[in-house]
């Protein structure tokens, strides 16, 4: 699944020419996709037509602003792409939901073989509607990302974005200390904290020496420092790598190109391999239905 690095990477991507490019059409196959929609001819009324002011990112969503202020919203799903092309000449791959069209006649498509991934269109809330933001993101000191969830209303309940929230690691620290779950958990859980999931999780927590399992609130001062310097590092580092591609190659950038994160995974991915710190075999186990990696004498 795509996370947070993934989804920045394709972000960045996007905004040095997708920005400023009005869409002429969209052509969609599969109606899952735009699901939140009363049909695909609702989805295209609020995209035809108009211009892509910005593209941001909160969690792992893309969010692009249109003139006339509504956002368009995508979320990758498990296995979603978004990929250019110069026309409709292009090859398409298979599994391509939704084509947007510009006027300069090139394209951007929505593949998805899984089909767990969305497309919508938010509009504002009336002046003067409540709006419940997460109390977790309530805690940012600064960033762009109060701002975002007050622009579209579907991803108020958004945990804490790492990179789109600021916020100091005594705050991280009272976040952490009022959950009793597993400290994992905690980072994958999207209500608390947006953007991590399973790869992320699993190579933060082995950078910081702690387990998987070890309730979030028993951690010490200590601990959780070294976890909120982690999570900044490890994502600042993903990012500058372009996201991690693993062996079935699901994610790629918009123009096909795999990232290379996956040559510095620590223990993600690495059952049975050496250790890099200690030479102890990297043991994996299933947590919470998912495979979570780590190094049983660096993680005690």
């Amino acid at each position: 699944m795509p996370e947070l690095p993934e989804v920045e990477t394709v972000r960045a991507s996007l905004a040095r020419d997708v920005i400023g490019k009005k869409i002429k059409s969209v052509s969609i196959t599969n109606g899952r996709i735009v699901r939140r929609h009363k049909s695909a001819k609702d989805f295209r009324s609020l995209v035809e037509g108009h211009t892509v002011k910005s593209i941001q990112r909160l969690g792992k969503n893309l969010i692009f602003g249109l003139d006339g202020g509504n956002h368009m919203v995508i979320h990758l799903g498990m296995s979603g792409q978004l990929l250019r092309a110069s026309g409709p000449k292009d090859p398409k791959p298979k599994h391509t939901h939704v084509v947007f069209t510009f006027v300069q006649g090139d394209e951007l498509r929505y593949v998805d073989p899984r089909t767990f991934g969305e497309l919508y269109v938010s509009v504002p809330l009336p002046e003067g509607t409540p709006l419940e933001i997460s109390k977790f993101a309530r805690l940012a000191i600064g960033g762009d990302g109060l701002a975002l969830r007050k622009a579209v209303p579907e991803l108020a309940h958004l945990g804490l974005d790492p990179l789109e929230d600021q916020i100091g690691w005594d705050r991280f620290a009272a976040i952490v200390r009022s959950r009793t779950t597993p400290i994992k958990a905690v980072l994958t859980d999207q209500d608390i904290i947006a953007g991590i999931g399973n790869i992320y999780a699993d190579e933060c927590l082995f950078n910081a020496g702690i387990r998987y399992d070890r309730p979030a609130d028993s951690l010490s001062t200590i601990e959780i420092r070294r976890l909120h310097r982690a999570i900044s590092e490890i994502l600042a580092d993903a990012i500058k790598h372009n996201g991690t591609t693993l062996d079935d190659e699901q994610f790629v950038d918009p123009d096909g190109n795999p990232g290379s994160f996956q040559n510095f995974l620590q223990v993600y991915n690495r059952e049975g391999q050496l250790c890099f710190q200690c030479r102890t075999p990297i043991e994996r186990v299933m947590f919470r239905q998912r495979s979570t990696y780590f190094c049983p004498k660096c993680q005690n």
